[in-house]
């Protein structure tokens, strides 16, 4: 080792210059040419690999093909996407696959749901006016609305879409109150119903502000509600319904959930109940229906506010199925 020492610095004393050590080019992108075998995954499975083909192109534009990737694997979405970074040489392409709440698995799905005999329930006509809990925008589209109708064989009108309030400022076109006053005007109108079902929507606390009043007792005249504010439109379509179907109406909450103002949106629902005889469907405040164990929690919901087809059937079924049995028992006198 000396001796080679001694001949390298004899050497750079004569100027002789050594060769340089070739540099490997940089890489400047990744491509997935093919994806994994496996996209889609139950919750709880590990993210797999295999088949999945990435090549590197390199600054002087050559590729390398399959290079050895590490793979870090992002956060599930609301919709269940992941994002899969696949990183090699300082550069990242992304793969995204799909994960399905345990909750939403074919077992908890519709069409694995049972029709009962002799329901009570059979062949009654019930709508729905809602957004994304009533519509089941984190369960595959499916809610207690869909497992009434195929449990018990009723007709259920499904009249919900995602994000909308029940409030409807001027200019606002896809609010419960719009929206109502669409169905009801078109030909696809039931021309009687057994009940008229409404949730007391999580997207009003986006404006506290604008929860309203109830009016006073003697006040029942459908123009006379301030549909801008939250009670007001509640107020309004409880008066369109019976001017329409003179049938019962319901209200509904969420289960429980970290939300103080919705308490205050469930005090006004109580009012609204007192003054117009509304049954109400309280999942809020009912300390034995939210009584589960993390387990069931974790299987039930997908978050705080939106349950699974498995929340939906097992959870909150339940509660529908007796409300709306009491209202066909009673002579669903309104």
């Amino acid at each position: 080792m000396k001796r080679l020492l001694a001949c390298l610095c004899c050497l750079a004393l004569l100027g002789v210059s050594l060769p340089a050590v070739a540099e490997e080019p940089e890489v400047v992108k990744l491509k997935i040419v093919t994806p994994p075998e496996k996209t889609r995954y139950i919750e709880g499975e590990t993210f797999d690999p295999a088949g999945m083909v990435v090549n590197a192109v390199l600054a002087d534009e050559t590729v390398v093909e399959n290079v050895p990737c590490t793979f870090e694997v992002g956060e599930v979405t609301p919709n269940g996407s992941c994002p899969v970074n696949c990183v090699y040489g300082g550069k990242s392409a992304m793969q995204v696959i799909f994960f399905t709440l345990r909750g939403n698995t074919e077992p908890y799905a519709v069409a694995s749901t049972e029709r009962l005999a002799d329901s009570p329930l059979a062949g009654k006509t019930y709508v729905f006016l809602g957004s994304s809990v009533t519509y089941g925008a984190s369960s595959e589209k499916e809610s207690m609305v869909d497992f009434l109708a195929a449990r018990h064989g009723a007709v259920c009108v499904k009249e919900a879409v995602s994000g909308t309030t029940l409030s409807s400022p001027k200019g606002e076109g896809k609010s419960y109150v719009r929206r109502f006053e669409r169905l009801l005007a078109s030909e696809d109108c039931p021309q009687a119903v057994d009940a008229f079902i409404c949730q007391l929507s999580t997207n009003d606390l986006r404006n506290p502000d604008r929860f309203g009043e109830i009016t006073a007792d003697d006040v029942r005249d459908k123009d006379a509600f301030n549909v801008a504010t939250t009670f007001g439109a509640m107020e309004y379509i409880v008066a369109l319904a019976r001017e329409r179907w003179n049938c019962p109406v319901v209200f509904y909450t969420n289960c429980w959930m970290d939300k103080p103002d919705y308490l205050t949106m469930i005090e006004g629902l109580d009012r609204l109940a007192e003054k117009w005889g509304v049954t109400e469907i309280d999942l809020f405040r009912d300390e034995a229906f939210n009584n589960l164990t993390p387990e069931q929690y974790a299987l039930y919901m997908a978050d705080e506010i939106h349950p699974t087809r498995a929340g939906y059937r097992d959870w909150w079924l339940p509660r529908f199925e007796e409300a709306l049995t009491a209202l066909a028992q009673n002579g669903a006198q309104p």
